[in-house]
């Protein structure tokens, strides 16, 4: 009984370390994270900040069903997660779309929409996760998806910021990856 007392008390150690601020100063150095994974048409690739989007081009089938994957992290907690689309050339499938605790938002004057989660500051949680299937609608239109995931800086109050845009192209073609280099 002792022995998995102490284990309790070395695990409960180790995660208070864990979301602790990266070092004395209060500074947290730790970049956030996301992943994008898309699949249908015979195609299936995750994206992540790690690739370079800028020299990648995905080519999605007018009318074609994706399911995608869509998350977002950062070990000390994470305060935003966001993918802004363009609304006039994709839709979602899933109902209620975003689910809870997702939402979405339609800026004044903007084409777009941004699904978002915010965490909170009092219980900072490392990420969350929204799945679901989605149509581009187009022909021959290029969009831009954009992600962006904020953590809560720490002490400091800083946040680190992870962002990137997958270009992508619509049309009656088949799905596949184009490298621009």
């Amino acid at each position: 009984m002792k022995t998995i007392k102490n284990v309790w008390v070395a695990l409960a150690l180790i995660l208070v370390y864990a979301c602790d601020a990266d070092d004395d100063t209060g500074i947290d150095e730790s970049q956030p994270r996301f992943s994008f994974r898309i699949s249908g048409d015979g195609f299936s690739r995750t994206f992540t900040n790690d690739d370079d989007l800028e020299n990648i081009q995905l080519n999605l089938k007018h009318d074609a069903d994706y399911e995608f994957i869509f998350s977002g992290g950062d070990t000390g907690g994470t305060k935003l997660i966001q993918m802004q689309y363009p609304t006039d050339y994709i839709e979602f499938d899933t109902t209620p779309f975003p689910p809870a605790p997702w939402e979405q938002t339609f800026p004044s004057g903007s084409l777009s929409g941004i699904i978002f989660w915010e965490g909170d500051p009092s219980n900072p949680i490392t990420g969350n996760i929204l799945n679901g299937t989605l149509r581009p609608n187009g022909e021959l239109v290029s969009i831009t998806l954009y992600f962006r995931v904020e953590d809560f800086g720490g002490e400091a109050r800083t946040s680190n910021v992870t962002d990137g845009s997958l270009q992508i192209l619509i049309d009656d073609h088949p799905t596949e990856l184009i490298n621009l280099n």
